[in-house]
């Protein structure tokens, strides 16, 4: 369908790179995959892993039990976790394409819920849904506007776009007050308007369709099996070159939904999902006990029998990623919270071992967190020469070698994303480097994440802010005090140990050199994204810069 914009309409944002690509490359994929060598890295690091553990609780410094203790306490944890990782990383399922047929489309309700977003954002979102191979009268379109911008409601009259205005947050007969009450409210009002329909897409208001096959695919696969409750996608981002704060996820996307195909654990993540209607009946629509409504809604389906499913093609492509450091916490510290207040309080009966494994395995992921608070110390006290364990400097080579090669080739092994097109870009070294920085520098709001959700109990909902989608570059030094003051704390004594002769042999450093001194230089490398997208003052000075675009701020 051609839209006709007039020269006093609202402009849309062009269209990003990345989705644009992601259009250009279209929805081929291969229906099979190599596992051994996820299997084989595996099985290796669960025998060095056995072998280190042996070795540690005979090794030790019971001298120093206060010390020793609570390190070997953080060590078993991490070795749990990599168990559950392994596992959970054992098989993966990639679906047989089952395309729609021309000709004979269900009509699909697409709900595009929006809170505030610039209106070019909004409307390149619409118009690239409009654009997909999928008949506009089969699209039920609507636009449910939490942010009740006469704007946006001027600027979607000339497209075939319902816009909604959903009730005021906390309103008399609202179901939920954030983005699940909008959504919610859009879904009565779908179904107002077109009674019986049978599938609901819901994409976030910056997410612009990545393939143009998008519905063809999905709806294909939901009308192909009536057990499959919803259809989940890749979700892409545009981001700066090397995309620094891993906002892309690809060993998530490109791998991980992969391994829940094989285990039924796939969960909906907001935005380039498509719902069958009855099932979003079955689970009470879109459930707002929760901070935000995707992974829940997931569990509660899967808890009642149905089935999700993962299909690799990209549904999604953000406009906008968190990409100056306030904004990057924000968001992931809503996910975090979101997830282990789910995991602890919420309701999980019916869930199969399998599937319980995956999702707590989120949950391991965040409170793995709290292992910094052994490491970073234990490496410390190490360098002015009280070590956690009383052995000799080889029998530290011959146990901690094989255990810190063997993971770090496990997650070089997994970090291989599944049809990548960026092969030639990508390098694997760098990619799992800079998705480190980030799972470790984010320590601090995990493990503040973690008391907020655990502490707050099951009935204290923390409050719900939508992540912004403009960056606002500065530095920002306080965010980064933890990491910067565990830094600085290690330097100052190794420089006292060096000075006083108290350094132990380079050998008897290798425990914690290995678990705290890896945290110390990813530490060290987050502090630096304290200040990223910050222009240096002299280019400022000497070469003032045009005003930016409001909505899409260059990143440097």
């Amino acid at each position: 369908m051609r839209i006709v914009i007039s020269p006093r309409s609202v402009e849309p944002e062009p269209s990003s790179n990345i989705a644009t690509a992601s259009r250009a490359f279209g929805d081929d994929y291969p229906v099979s995959m190599s596992q051994w060598p996820v299997r084989v890295a595996g099985v290796v690091l669960m025998l060095t892993s056995v072998l280190y553990a042996v070795w540690a609780l005979r090794s030790l410094n019971l001298d120093l039990w206060w010390l020793a203790v609570p390190f070997a306490v953080a060590n078993a944890y991490s070795l749990l976790y990599s168990v559950v990782v392994v596992v959970n990383q054992w098989s993966r399922r990639v679906p047989e394409p089952r395309p729609a047929p021309h000709g004979d489309e269900p009509l699909v309700g697409i709900i595009i819920p929006t809170c505030g977003e610039p209106v070019p954002m909004i409307l390149r979102t619409v118009l690239s849904v409009i654009d997909q191979d999928w008949p506009t009268e089969r699209m039920a379109i609507l636009v449910s506007d939490d942010g009740h911008d006469p704007a946006l409601e001027r600027a979607l009259a000339r497209l075939p776009v319902h816009y909604h205005s959903p009730p005021d947050r906390n309103a008399p007969g609202r179901d939920g007050a954030a983005k699940a009450g909008n959504l919610n409210s859009a879904l009565a009002e779908l179904d107002r308007l077109h009674p019986g329909i049978g599938f609901i897409e819901t994409r976030d208001a910056d997410d612009e369709v990545g393939s143009r096959g998008f519905l063809r695919q999905v709806v294909g696969q939901l009308l192909a099996d009536d057990g499959l409750a919803f259809v989940q996608t890749i979700k892409e981002a545009q981001v700066s070159p090397g995309d620094p704060f891993n906002n892309r996820e690809s060993m998530f996307y490109r791998g991980q939904m992969l391994t829940r195909n094989a285990a039924n654990a796939v969960f909906p993540c907001g935005s380039g999902v498509v719902w069958r209607r009855t099932a979003l009946h079955d689970i009470g629509e879109f459930p707002t006990w929760n901070l935000v409504e995707d992974l829940q809604s997931g569990v509660e389906a899967l808890r009642r029998g149905w089935r999700g499913l993962y299909v690799p093609i990209v549904g999604a492509v953000g406009q906008h990623a968190p990409e100056d450091l306030a904004n990057a916490y924000k968001q992931r510290g809503t996910w975090a919270i979101d997830t282990i207040r789910l995991m602890v309080w919420g309701d999980l009966r019916g869930l199969g071992v399998r599937q319980r494994a995956h999702f707590y395995g989120m949950v391991l992921d965040y409170l793995n967190a709290f292992t910094s608070l052994v490491y970073v110390p234990a490496i410390a006290l190490s360098l002015v020469g009280m070590t956690p364990f009383d052995t000799t400097g080889w029998t530290y080579v011959l146990f901690m070698g094989p255990i810190a090669l063997a993971t770090e080739v496990w997650l070089l092994v997994i970090n291989r994303p599944f049809n990548d097109r960026r092969r030639r870009q990508r390098d694997p070294y760098r990619a799992l480097w800079r998705a480190r920085v980030i799972w470790t520098g984010m320590a601090p709001i995990y493990l503040k994440a973690a008391v907020q959700a655990i502490g707050g109990g099951r009935h204290h909902k923390p409050v719900y802010k939508v992540t912004r989608k403009q960056d606002h570059h500065e530095w920002y030094w306080q965010l980064t005090v933890p990491q910067a003051f565990a830094v600085t704390g290690i330097a100052a004594c190794g420089l006292y140990s060096a000075v006083y002769g108290h350094l132990p042999p380079a050998a008897v450093l290798g425990a914690t050199t290995y678990w705290g001194g890896l945290h110390l230089v990813l530490f060290a490398k987050f502090v630096t994204y304290g200040w990223r997208g910050v222009r240096p003052l002299r280019r400022t000075v000497s070469t003032p810069a045009a005003e930016p675009n409001p909505v899409f701020a260059p990143s440097s």
